[in-house]
């Protein structure tokens, strides 16, 4: 007896939903990648993550498209699975987690900018 996609999954279709948190989850990603890029590029930072430091040595393009690919996979299972509260709460929390992380970069910027004369000299 064959087995429906439905029936696989309780009983409710699977789907892709968008929460805000995974819009923002998402968004702040892409900023994260961005930011880093630049610095990268600038040459005044290290990628700390050892996996995404192979990826931008591979190229800058390879580097942004596993860092979208990564977390998008992941919030993807997450979506999947969000009847549970423990994904819905990664969810958030990642969200949380990548606004620190855009914060940092927009301090950090903040300072090249403010000292970008002296670093020059």
């Amino acid at each position: 007896m064959a087995t429906t996609f439905e029936q696989m999954w309780g009983g409710s279709r699977a789907s892709f939903y968008l929460s805000p948190a995974s819009v923002a989850l998402l968004t702040l990603n892409l900023l994260d990648g961005l930011f880093t890029l630049f610095f990268l590029q600038l040459g005044v930072a290290e990628e700390l993550n050892p996996i995404m430091r192979v990826a931008y040595e591979q190229s800058p393009l390879f580097f942004m498209f596993a860092k979208l690919v990564i977390v998008n996979a992941g919030l993807w299972m997450l979506c999947i699975h969000r009847h549970l509260k423990a994904s819905r709460f990664a969810i958030r929390l990642g969200a949380a987690v990548y606004a620190v992380i855009v914060v940092y970069h927009l301090a950090f910027m903040t300072h090249l900018v403010m000292h970008w004369p002296q670093m020059l000299a």
